[in-house]
């Protein structure tokens, strides 16, 4: 007698909200968290290092920038592997590398190059954290809230980014900076927790015949089929032609991949070059060390509530890609009003808006790309994506630098901002199915939609 086959996706994309997904979903926040506190954390120790160690601002963009290099490569090489080895595994690893190296970086960089290389060495973890978080928080949620719980997921990266604002303003100074890169070293402490308690991926489990396991972790989605999980034939969706990350270039992935690669460039260029200066700027027109800081925390403070309302906004009204192209466009205009006002109150009403719109609409894009691959390509899909953004990221601040080296002034760096935010709008408008294009349904019942 032959087994009833169940399709996971759809077991998973139908099942209700339950405390399971919030428990994976806190997973993903505090290992993107790290992420984004160690991202961050150099912008508030440049200025104590800046004359001690005879930078220029492009250097001083550099050693913003620096660890994306090791984030570029850890994105760019973590897909294939957690493609392969799992999810768990993967992800465990990038935590307790970016924990020892966050240590050592506080312990032993004492020049501009030292702290150079220990940035690149952090980075290669730190760049596993979001891609592959949104990856997996992906695979487990529920059609009907998926873009809303994911971004929630990736939101650990911007209250990173708020916890290293308030605690550059309170425990920075010439010679306290340091310990800013031990608290980052909890990154190797969770990763000791998360050998107990991260389960793997579900879709990953039943695509590498690991179905008793998967059978578990249904249970805990949805309980009420705990004996149906038991006793049938779990499988994934057919795997298409291709796999890996040749699946990603093939001719059904191809222009979406690289219409995602150009996003992903154009927003990250953004995030860390606003990441970096916005303090820096804010300072140069006025405002005191406390407040210009303040701004670096609403800048990731904002993005929280733009990733939030997006995921809302694509789960109910527009959809992901959609949502990423209205976003794209208001934090446009906002980086405008920056470039061309300057008052407080106006300054801080729109670099919160760049924050809520650029920054919140970069997790609006992990979403739109986990969405596009299927799961034996995903992280990798994901991982490419960021890694090629991190390119983005590397220059936004090196050349935020040169061009308050050039031009002086605080507008050139905002409007460059806004021109690469019209310019994403461009590029995501080409993040399409073939479906989309013929107007026919963008998925089938039980299946995550590609945008």
């Amino acid at each position: 007698m032959s087994r009833t086959q169940l399709d996971v996706r759809a077991e998973l994309g139908e099942a209700p909200l339950r405390p399971f997904h919030w428990f994976l979903t806190g997973l993903v926040v505090l290992a993107t968290l790290f992420d984004g506190y160690d991202t961050f954390i150099p912008s508030y120790m440049i200025g104590f290092v800046e004359e001690p160690w005879h930078l220029s601002s492009g250097q001083a963009g550099f050693l913003m920038s620096s660890g994306l290099i090791g984030f570029a490569v850890g994105s760019l090489t973590h897909g294939i592997v957690a493609d392969r080895l799992g999810r768990r595994p993967t992800l465990i690893a990038g935590l307790l590398i970016a924990g020892v190296f966050s240590v050592l970086t506080g312990a032993l960089a004492h020049s501009f190059t030292t702290f150079v290389i220990l940035r690149v060495l952090t980075g290669l973890g730190l760049g596993v954290l979001l891609p592959l978080g949104t990856a997996y928080i992906n695979e487990y949620l529920p059609d009907r809230v998926h873009n809303r719980m994911a971004v929630i997921g990736g939101t650990g990266f911007g209250l990173g980014g708020v916890l290293a604002a308030l605690l550059g303003i309170a425990v920075a100074g010439p010679d306290t900076w340091n310990p800013l890169y031990y608290i980052g070293g909890g990154a190797l402490v969770l990763g000791l927790v998360y050998l107990v308690v991260f389960p793997e991926s579900v879709e990953y489990a039943v695509a590498h015949g690991r179905h008793q396991e998967a059978a578990k972790l249904l249970s805990r989605v949805r309980p009420d089929r705990a004996e149906l999980y038991r006793s049938a034939e779990l499988t994934v969706p057919a795997r298409p032609e291709g796999h890996d990350w040749r699946l990603i270039f093939s001719s059904t992935y191809r222009g979406r991949t690289l219409a995602l690669w150009a996003t992903a460039f154009l927003l990250l260029f953004n995030v860390y070059g606003l990441s970096t200066w916005t303090p820096r700027l804010m300072m140069q027109r006025g405002e005191g060390f406390a407040t210009g800081y303040t701004f670096g925390a609403v800048l990731q403070g904002m993005s929280i509530a733009g990733a939030i309302l997006g995921g809302f906004v694509a789960d109910r009204r527009l959809g992901a890609r959609r949502s990423l192209m209205l976003w794209c466009g208001l934090g446009s205009g906002a980086a405008l009003v920056v470039a061309f006002t300057d008052t407080t109150a106006s300054n801080m009403i729109a670099v919160g808006g760049a924050g809520m719109f650029i920054i919140g609409g970069q997790f609006l894009l992990n979403n739109v790309c986990a969405g596009t691959y299927p799961v034996q390509a995903r992280g990798t899909g994901e991982g490419l994506m960021l890694g090629i953004g991190r390119v983005g990221g590397i220059l936004g601040p090196y050349i935020g630098g040169a061009l308050i080296d050039a031009f002086g002034g605080t507008a050139p760096l905002f409007v460059v901002v806004a021109s690469a935010a019209a310019l994403a709008i461009i590029s995501a408008s080409f993040v399409t199915t073939r479906r989309q294009r013929t107007g026919l349904p963008t998925a089938t019942p039980g299946q995550v939609p590609a945008v």
